[in-house]
């Protein structure tokens, strides 16, 4: 019986129902040849086993959230497959932007996924007009709703240059994820050289190329040679592998302790991770996510792996109970793709408003290819609109004026001018 996980290797399939002779050498061939049969190796496991970051006894308490997060995600990228391009585009677009707000959250940041975006576009100021009590101005999305600016203050320096170089690797980490997994899942860590130009842009500095491949050779999934070749069936014996959310728990420990990079940083090993389950076939539509389920995050050490929320914790393993990580990232991915899930159903409901509304035009209008832009792109301005419709921008204008008027989109600046819209 064939294992269906990507990450299986060949010589750790379960053998079970199949003849003891299959893999046996033919007696009669050898001794008519007169060959030396040398006795058969044992079978080698190569794949990832429970180990010291895995506690046996953790085991019963991770097959729920184990379960929920794989359903979760498996849900995810089949509804996402599954939608049309300008759904599917925005929300992986989308996702990415909510990744970069959660691990802007894990270091003790707070901004506004529409914020980012805007951020992309040039439309929002250094995040000092922010901490100086401009917020409103400067983060319009993340200081909705909130109170009245507070008093000037005078943050210290090395705290501005601190949260502009954060929201910099924050952006650079949703242009990386946001990318499509035929782009990113066979390339993003497939070599060394591939890992430090992507590492580079999220603060990776100095990967340690020798420490690398010792990580890449124990988490990378291993190419079925033998099978492909001669039809062949693995070996006997040994663990049985990880099931993949957990082989990629792993890989993510694995790479804060191996001395990849200094200091290891959560971004760059749960980048990896995430490769790694691209890599290896486990979504097809989506990037794993991990960092959107922030809300469920505790407040903790910014230069370690995320953990949970003392609730969150409580409702999966009793109050006053450690969490383990492996426990604390199954959850964080069921969170994220819940929460991507709910993404997709309002991109849907929007796409079907945006078909009734664009039903009642005429059809040399330029409204659903409009309707269309806004769906794959999170944050849009006129300008933006005209450069991909090759209108004006007094028409990109006058059509956003019209959904919003729809209630299609709405605006999300805040301001008279150099404006930008959302659905």
């Amino acid at each position: 019986m064939t294992s269906d996980t990507p990450f299986a290797d060949p010589d750790d399939e379960d053998s079970a129902l199949r003849p003891a002779w299959e893999d046996a050498e033919d007696e009669t061939d050898a001794d008519r040849l007169g060959i030396a049969r040398a006795p058969r190796p044992a079978a080698t496991n190569r794949s990832s086993a429970p180990a010291a970051w895995l506690p046996t006894a953790d085991l019963p308490v991770l097959l729920g959230p184990l379960c929920a997060a794989t359903e979760a995600l498996a849900r995810l990228d089949a509804r996402a497959a599954a939608a049309p391009a300008p759904v599917r585009e925005g929300l992986v677009a989308r996702m990415a932007f909510a990744e970069a707000a959660g691990w802007l959250a894990h270091a003790h940041a707070w901004v506004h996924p529409h914020d980012l975006a805007l951020r992309t576009l040039g439309l929002t100021a250094p995040t000092v007009l922010a901490a100086v009590g401009a917020g409103h101005r400067t983060l319009p999305q993340t200081f909705a709703g909130a109170a009245e600016p507070r008093d000037w203050a005078d943050p210290p320096f090395d705290a501005v240059a601190e949260g502009d170089r954060a929201v910099a690797e924050a952006l650079a980490l949703a242009q990386l994820l946001g990318r499509p997994l035929k782009d990113t899942g066979g390339s993003m860590v497939a070599s060394a050289s591939a890992a430090a130009e992507a590492l580079a842009a999220l603060g990776a500095a100095g990967l340690n190329e020798e420490n690398f491949s010792a990580w890449w050779s124990a988490h990378a999934p291993k190419p079925d040679v033998r099978r492909r070749r001669y039809g062949m069936r693995g070996g006997e014996g040994g663990d049985p592998p990880l099931p993949p959310l957990l082989h990629a728990a792993q890989a993510a420990h694995s790479w804060m302790a191996a001395g990849i990079t200094e200091p290891p940083a959560p971004a760059h090993a749960l980048v990896a991770a995430t490769g790694l389950v691209a890599r290896a076939g486990v979504t097809r539509a989506v990037f794993l996510p991990v960092w959107a389920a922030y809300p469920a995050a505790g407040f903790g050490d910014r230069d370690h792996l995320p953990s949970l929320r003392s609730d969150a914790a409580d409702r999966l393993v009793g109050r006053d109970r450690p969490v383990t990580w492996p426990l604390a990232f199954l959850h964080l991915v069921a969170e994220s793709a819940q929460a991507g899930l709910r993404e997709l159903d309002r991109l849907e409901a929007a796409a079907e408003q945006g078909r009734a509304v664009a039903a009642a035009v005429d059809k040399r209008s330029r409204l659903p290819d409009a309707i269309d832009a806004l769906l794959r792109t999170p944050v849009l301005t006129p300008k933006a609109l005209a450069g991909k419709l090759g209108i004006a921008p007094q028409t990109a204008t006058a059509l956003l004026r019209a959904l919003q008027a729809k209630r299609v989109v709405r605006e999300v600046t805040g301001r008279g001018s150099f404006r930008a819209f959302a659905i």
